[in-house]
């Protein structure tokens, strides 16, 4: 290994061509990147001074017969193909390009023809080579623009010719460079990269620990079809995903939860320490080469059952539901919106078990209706969720639960009691009354109640995706101007019933303050110009009874609630007998609501 200052003439000398793997990561680099370094290049340009643009590592690959030397970019891709982008466009500008040419083309004599001096991975390759084509200063446009692209447009868009000079850049961006010979460990490599703190998803990570150059033919026969096949395939794996206060790209989602079912497979015998350590997000990468060598697992065994996963995974899972229709019965759609929007990301590991170990899907659907049913009504109550992480990701999956009666079983009988139980009616309708809840949270809960109360019944309007939606409080947060307080209640008690459900509505347009916060006449029928309630929710189950009220207080808030209640104990069943202890529904209005139904005059 070598290692030393370089200038980027160096580098593109005319002579030697970078070859990004074809295992290598696509362009990722986004506008706050290529603002970033715009910026750097007019600095450069004006101070003339040399300016550190980082570490690359190079390795020399066999050239055999071929006049040029050529080197595998091992870390540095987003940096050279940045340059060769904005270079292509800054020469474009200037009418340069023989400099392009000299540093970003190698000329073969013996043919007489030029290649390029970057050739790019499988999944960039098309688009980088057409941009490098272009011999005219315009837009590329592409009805699937990719990272390439759009990098491209935007030096096109924003590069001032005057401000920037080629030739200093190409002898004061200076970097430190490793090269490596052909022989030396490419592993060694990325955990070192890793090391470093470069940001690598550990499915690059784990590529590169799996295959070698040697077995390329494997990684291009089992790998590539998986993850890489494609642009459309790589942006899904790449897509940014929320798993609570974390964002994470979607492969390193799924290779979590992987892991989460791998540990548990009663053949390898994970012990209990390890299954601690291997379950913490940090350091996954080092934690499945832990798990292959402190436990011998076959690494080609290990792969296909990956692959196996992850098909199942790409074929179901969706980031993106928001974005979409959801159907109204139990099924793997609503489980992503679980997911996803009300973020229960820790069921995603019992729920890859239960796709691939349940076959009949009709019964898996049920399973996936009782978990609904179980989380929703958790939701709703605002069950503690201690250890509800090992419930997903440990107990079900160890106990092989891969039946509705098993799992109902296992949920109804636990032996830590109370922890993580299933709540019953009366519970749910005292927190319908009770509980405040956050923004998306209540309108998740409003969303799925509307979806499965609309199934099979004809409407007038298509329901829209949830991203649609913004959630109203009928009785505004704001309400002393236009909503004065009976005499027989509190502020405190006001306040108790602006932020329950029952005084909560979806509504697919935000309405304007001065509507929000008016009269309940105004509110509900819009005035002048500004909409009003009717308009936007002519259409919507949860609402239909809300619209025709000619009054909006206490009262038909607490009513809202029951019929709320109602409707949950149909969509989302208890599953659970009736015990004799149960208050009445009466008894639980006046003592969780605090209202005396009779009481009061309205």
């Amino acid at each position: 290994m070598d290692a030393g200052t370089k200038q980027l003439a160096d580098i593109l000398n005319g002579n030697r061509i970078l070859e990004v793997p074809y295992y290598q990561r696509s362009y990722v680099w986004k506008e706050d990147q290529w603002a970033r370094f715009l910026s750097d290049m007019e600095y450069i340009t004006s101070t003339g001074k040399d300016y550190f643009l980082g570490s690359i590592i190079l390795k020399q690959q066999p050239t055999g017969l071929s006049q040029f030397d050529l080197q595998s970019i091992i870390d540095g891709q987003q940096r050279f193909t940045t340059f060769a982008l904005f270079f292509k466009s800054l020469c474009l500008k200037t009418d340069d390009m023989e400099t392009f040419d000299s540093k970003f083309m190698v000329r073969d004599r013996k043919t007489k023809t030029r290649q390029l001096a970057i050739r790019h991975s499988i999944n960039d390759r098309k688009d980088f080579e057409a941009i490098i084509a272009l011999d005219k200063d315009e837009p590329y446009s592409s009805s699937l623009p990719s990272n390439i692209i759009k990098a491209y447009n935007y030096f096109h868009e924003n590069i001032n010719p005057e401000k920037i000079d080629i030739d200093v850049l190409l002898n004061h961006v200076i970097f430190i460079g490793i090269s490596l010979q052909y022989a030396e460990d490419e592993q060694v490599i990325f955990d070192t990269i890793n090391s470093l703190g470069v940001r690598l998803t550990t499915g690059e990570l784990l590529k590169n620990y799996f295959f070698t150059e040697s077995t390329r033919e494997e990684y291009e026969e089992l790998w590539m079809p998986t993850f890489e096949k494609d642009r459309e395939l790589a942006n899904y794996w790449d897509a940014e995903v929320v798993s609570g206060r974390l964002k994470r790209a979607n492969i390193d989602f799924f290779f979590t939860a992987y892991l989460n079912i791998k540990i548990q497979d009663p053949s390898i015998k994970v012990s209990a320490d390890h299954k601690v350590r291997y379950r913490r997000s940090e350091g996954l990468f080092n934690n499945y080469k832990d798990l292959i060598s402190t436990y011998n697992l076959d690494k080609k065994d290990m792969i296909y059952d990956i692959l196996d996963y992850a098909m199942l995974y790409h074929d179901n899972i969706n980031p993106n539901i928001a974005k979409g229709e959801i159907p109204g019965t139990p099924g793997i759609e609503r489980i992503n919106f679980l997911i996803f929007v009300l973020e229960y990301t820790t069921i995603v590991p019992y729920v890859l078990f239960l796709l691939k170990n349940v076959p009949d899907e009709e019964e898996r659907n049920t399973m996936f209706g009782y978990i609904e049913s179980y989380i929703l009504r958790r939701q709703i109550c605002k069950s503690d969720n201690k250890n509800f992480s090992d419930l997903f990701s440990e107990n079900l999956i160890l106990r092989n639960i891969i039946t509705f009666e098993a799992l109902k079983d296992y949920i109804e009988n636990r032996e830590d009691g109370q922890a993580l139980v299933l709540p019953r009616d009366n519970e749910v309708l005292k927190a319908c009354h009770n509980q405040w809840y956050a923004n998306k949270k209540a309108l998740a809960i409003l969303y799925l109640l509307e979806t499965s109360i609309r199934e099979g019944k004809p409407h007038a309007t298509k329901l829209y995706p949830f991203e649609r939606y913004t959630l109203e409080h009928l009785m505004p947060r704001s309400w002393k101007d236009n909503w004065p307080l009976h005499p027989d209640y509190t502020e405190d008690q006001r306040k108790d019933a602006i932020y329950c459900l029952g005084n909560l509505a979806m509504l697919p347009s935000k309405l304007n303050t001065s509507i929000s916060n008016a009269s309940w006449t105004d509110k509900k029928n819009g005035k002048g110009k500004n909409l009003g309630i009717v308009h936007y929710a002519s259409d919507i189950e949860t609402l239909a009874n809300v619209i025709t009220k000619t009054e909006w207080n206490e009262k038909t808030i607490a009513e809202r609630s029951n019929w709320i209640a109602e409707k949950v104990a149909e969509i989302w069943p208890s599953y659970l007998p009736a015990t004799e202890d149960e208050e009445s529904v009466e008894e639980n209005i006046l003592t969780s609501f605090k209202l005396s139904l009779n009481g009061a005059a309205y």
